[in-house]
């Protein structure tokens, strides 16, 4: 084996300091790196943690500078009558919204049975051609006591009658599956008591400012609600006054 030299040994040994020095470096570096890396993901977390609260947190409100009466013969009125708490509905019964909103209104009174439902027609006809003759059908339906059910059927079918050229047709076929009275039913759609009721209504609306449908009121202020949570918040605010 050959001696290495006093230069060799000097080189060497500056080597093998290089080289700690180096892996030193190369360490402190990799602390930084995983530092900041832990640091980027807190980061990472704490913003998805805020977003998902954000999309979470409910979105409703209520606006009391701009209110409905409370009551009008051309109400339709479901619930307990007497409830210190009413939802007021503007709504148009070919409105694709109205037709989204609806099983969610569905809910509302399923879980809130004293609540006091108020359904006020604003057929939209300059866009949706049924909407005026769909709203005498509710009308009709509901002398026989069954406008929810009819409701329900037009805002689940609407596709297959919106651009009918002769919805009366289909209407009395809902009519017949829902167990009314066929004739009694066309006569009172088809009646200028129907015409009347759904025209007065609208004209309510316009004269409350009403500009698009749903619209909902509680008590009579304006809300912003766009899911149950948001609903059911807004109404156990108000049964607790």
């Amino acid at each position: 084996m050959e001696k290495l030299t006093k230069a060799q040994k000097k080189a060497l040994q500056k080597s093998e300091w290089q080289k700690e020095a180096e892996a030193a470096a190369r360490k402190e570096q990799m602390k930084k790196f995983g530092l900041w890396g832990a640091v980027a993901v807190l980061v990472g977390i704490a913003i998805f943690g805020l977003a998902l609260f954000v999309n979470k947190s409910p979105t409703s409100s209520i606006d009391t500078s701009q209110t409905v009466p409370m009551s009008s013969e051309y109400d339709i009125v479901l619930g307990n009558k007497n409830s210190k708490v009413s939802l007021i509905e503007y709504s148009d019964l070919q409105c694709p919204a109205c037709a989204s909103y609806h099983p969610l209104v569905k809910q509302i009174l399923t879980e809130y049975p004293n609540v006091r439902y108020v359904y006020r027609n604003f057929p939209l006809t300059n866009i949706h051609p049924n909407a005026q003759i769909a709203a005498q059908a509710g009308y009709a339906a509901n002398l026989q006591g069954k406008f929810w059910e009819m409701a329900d059927a037009l805002f689940t079918n609407q596709p297959d009658w919106e651009k009918s050229p002769s919805p009366q047709t289909i209407f009395v076929n809902y009519a017949q599956k829902l167990g009314l009275n066929a004739e009694k039913f066309t006569t009172d759609m088809n009646s200028q008591e129907a015409k009347k009721f759904v025209s007065e209504s609208e004209k309510q609306a316009i004269s409350a400012g009403i500009n698009s449908t749903p619209s909902f009121f509680l008590n009579g202020a304006r809300i912003t609600a766009s899911s149950y949570e948001d609903f059911k918040k807004l109404i156990d605010d108000a049964f607790e006054k």
